[in-house]
């Protein structure tokens, strides 16, 4: 497969416009194992994945967010998942496509899957320093708002909860885990946005989805960015490290999550140029009463279902933080 047959296949997906849902073509060329192609037709975002049985383990370390790019499992059918790679940013997609492709030979000759997953790792790791090279390292300006946001709920709790281990083991997010926050059976999803007229961006149709969860609850924050000003992500960085100065080993994990999401110690003062706001705090309980989309109330072969909820049309469900604490305590 060239790279004008990658690009192609992304061109014949979205043809038809008026269409939603996901479209993805299998990969011929790679005989063993279950690869495809593959774009959300509303969003228009694109990704490659590889069929793994549900049973199979991935390491965390595999999963990581980096410039333009997220590497997650997620849920399939017939006693499957799926390790996606998802490009976010869509001006990447020429170094993307490159990217796939040498996914793509690296897996040709490949005979099962675990196999597979030695060798797509490696090529991930290769890929994501010259992804850094390419965009100079950096979160995209919406992975750095997102980051922000889990960061800023991170050091709410870290003030609140005397045990930092329960809060620091429960930010799954660099996992690539499908809710940002485990703590036991209850999820906390961390959703940001600066746009005047906001919506809370749901990326599939498990991310609300309250199967095996006694709780789910969202945090919601709109934000105003600041040029040059002082409350900037690497502030917000430093704080958190303050306050696990004495605890060394959870200082260690935090910062090994944070170059799991793609922020580098050579590269942090570049995350101290723009300044955020919180304008805004939301805090919903995801019940019943809750607009979502789940893979319970859909057909199930339709599947990587995104859509965005209004929060002023939410108002009668919104929560106080002091919920969410009394439920993780």
């Amino acid at each position: 497969m060239m790279k004008n047959s990658i690009n192609k296949i992304w061109e014949s997906h979205l043809k038809d416009l008026s269409q939603s849902g996901i479209k993805k073509t299998r990969i011929d060329k790679i005989t063993k194992l279950d690869c495809s192609i593959g774009t959300i037709l509303r969003t228009k975002i694109r990704f490659f994945t590889i069929s793994i049985d549900e049973n199979i383990t991935i390491q965390s370390n595999h999963l990581k967010r980096f410039a333009g790019v997220e590497i997650k499992v997620l849920p399939s059918e017939n006693n499957t998942k799926e390790l996606t790679i998802i490009l976010i940013e869509d001006e990447l997609i020429e170094i993307f496509i490159v990217f796939i492709e040498d996914i793509i030979n690296s897996l040709v000759k490949i005979d099962n899957i675990d196999d597979a997953l030695i060798i797509i790792p490696k090529r991930i790791n290769y890929w994501q320093k010259l992804f850094s090279k390419y965009t100079n390292g950096l979160l995209s300006p919406q992975q750095q708002r997102g980051l922000y946001g889990e960061l800023y709920f991170i050091k709410l709790l870290l003030e609140k909860i005397k045990d930092h281990s329960k809060v620091l083991n429960a930010w799954q997010a660099p996992m690539g885990s499908n809710q940002d926050f485990y703590f036991n059976r209850i999820a906390i999803e961390v959703k940001t946005s600066k746009s005047n007229s906001p919506t809370i961006k749901i990326a599939n149709e498990f991310q609300l989805d309250i199967i095996g969860l006694n709780k789910l609850f969202i945090a919601f924050y709109k934000l105003i960015e600041f040029p040059n000003d002082e409350n900037t992500l690497l502030k917000l960085i430093n704080e958190i490290r303050t306050i696990l100065k004495d605890k060394e080993e959870l200082l260690f994990d935090f910062n090994q999550k944070l170059e799991y999401l793609g922020i580098s110690s050579n590269m942090e003062s570049e995350y101290n140029k723009i300044g955020y706001a919180i304008r805004k705090e939301y805090y919903y309980d995801v019940n019943d009463k809750f607009p979502k989309i789940t893979s319970g109330l859909i057909n199930e072969a339709i599947s990587k279902v995104s859509y965005e909820i209004t929060p002023n049309k939410c108002t009668d469900l919104e929560i106080d933080i002091t919920d969410i604490l009394k439920e993780i305590n």
